[in-house]
């Protein structure tokens, strides 16, 4: 069923439109083109220009034409990771969550934080009731330490957690938590996130994370090769270096 007209915004309408006309073969494009496309006089489609313009979601080029802006490609990331989550990434997990009996999370960086993204409570794990969009500190925690390792942070820490592949904490990001974490990668071997296991602190609980390091890694490979969407370019690519990667 369409929308009433009369319930949609007109100026909303109108920038999306401007949007629209950007493509592949005219990523950028005049004042006046954008215009005359959309229909609008060049006072009102300049207006609207700069509205975006604003918000990052069109930038100027050098030779006084637009283009889309930085902001397209995140919403963009966001639309697609949106799908990777619910056809691969949560089954995963909850594959995972059967195998291990623990809770299971995915992690992606957002700023100076992770938001947890996904999360499988296992029914028979005592651990504590983390919440998905939950944000957290980048720098505590396993997950956060292995996204900033593999988005190029440097230091003795980092270069470590990149040469083994995962990292493990207990008690850093909540004195009751322990965790393990490995980077997940997704197109052109970027990293997409972390995928993590969770479950109680403990005195012995690190050996206990250490040993599902292997499992935790073989599932991240997985999912990277399905988050990669181009694997034939990514098999020719250089990768991140871990010890995992074929």
């Amino acid at each position: 069923m369409s929308e009433n007209p009369d319930d949609l915004v007109v100026a909303a309408t109108r920038a999306l439109a401007i949007l629209d006309v950007f493509s592949m073969e005219e990523p950028h494009l005049g004042l006046s083109d954008i215009a005359r496309r959309v229909g609008l006089a060049k006072t009102t489609a300049l207006r609207l220009l700069k509205t975006l313009e604003a918000s990052h979601y069109v930038a100027r080029t050098d030779q006084a034409q637009w283009r889309l802006g930085p902001a397209t490609a995140s919403l963009g990331s966001r639309y697609t990771m949106a799908f990777d989550v619910r056809e691969s990434i949560e089954p995963a997990l909850r594959k995972l969550s059967d195998e291990t009996g623990e809770d299971m999370s995915f992690f992606v960086r957002d700023g100076d934080h992770r938001i947890r993204l996904v999360k499988v409570r296992c029914p028979q794990a005592q651990h504590n009731r983390a919440r998905v969009g939950e944000a957290m500190p980048l720098d505590r925690g396993a997950s956060g330490l292995v996204l900033l390792a593999y988005m190029g942070e440097t230091g003795p820490l980092y270069d470590e957690i990149r040469a083994r592949g995962y990292h493990v904490t207990v008690g850093e990001a909540r004195q009751t938590s322990a965790s393990v974490a490995v980077p997940v990668f997704g197109n052109r071997w970027r990293v997409a996130g972390a995928l993590c296991i969770g479950m109680p602190a403990s005195p012995d609980v690190a050996p206990k994370l250490h040993a599902y390091a292997p499992r935790l890694l073989q599932a991240a490979q997985s999912l990277s090769a399905m988050l990669s969407y181009d694997a034939g370019t990514a098999r020719h690519e250089r990768r991140p270096r871990a010890t995992w990667h074929p």
